[in-house]
């Protein structure tokens, strides 16, 4: 029969390796749980930014435009001012660098991530020449003489382009074109297994 002394004495060793057993694989688990859940929140978040880094610019709002150019050329020589009346049309592109798009916040455990996008700009006004017609046209003695007329209507397709292009930068619906971006970037996401989507805007 031991004794309650000799009792205590064997206890304690068995209590504090029994301890340090159950802290060690308390450690360990944590461990563990944590390299499960960091490593796949940062792989989502990196293959997302891979992916809209792919992406790169796109155009997210195409739409026709027509507009109606008048240009008047005058010289020093008296009656010889030349006057031209075109329709003109064209295309504008609104685009979204989609490269430039960041990861505000991503919560992969509620699958949610904020999207910080930059604002949508127009990335190209194109003149159609084909589509394009003279309305009317009054050239002087010295277009005929030089045979400048398809110049001068050259010259002012030129013009059009970049009042056109002016204009539009200015007047072009933003928020449709951010609405697009919006729900092509949201289809990816869910793709990607992202349930909640947001999106903010900064400047470009």
């Amino acid at each position: 029969m031991l004794s309650k002394a000799k009792v205590r004495r064997l206890l304690g060793p068995l209590l504090l390796i029994g301890g340090g057993i159950g802290v060690g694989a308390w450690v360990g688990w944590r461990l563990s749980q944590t390299r499960e859940v960091s490593p796949s929140l940062k792989e989502h978040q990196t293959l997302l930014i891979e992916r809209l880094t792919t992406l790169g610019q796109l155009t997210v709002l195409r739409y026709v435009v027509r507009d109606v150019v008048q240009r008047e050329w005058r010289y020093g020589v008296p009656f010889t001012s030349s006057e031209l009346l075109l329709v003109v049309a064209g295309e504008a592109d609104i685009c979204i660098d989609f490269s430039q798009v960041r990861v505000q916040e991503a919560r992969w455990e509620r699958k949610a991530v904020t999207l910080r996008l930059p604002v949508p700009f127009l990335c190209q006004v194109r003149i159609d020449p084909t589509q394009s017609r003279v309305y009317a046209a009054d050239f002087s003695v010295i277009e005929w003489w030089q045979g400048g007329e398809a110049e001068r209507v050259r010259e002012t397709l030129a013009a059009a382009q970049e009042t056109l292009r002016v204009r539009i930068a200015t007047s072009f619906p933003r928020a449709a074109a951010q609405a697009q971006a919006e729900k092509l970037l949201r289809s990816l996401c869910q793709e990607m297994g992202w349930q909640e989507v947001r999106f903010v805007y900064g400047e470009r």
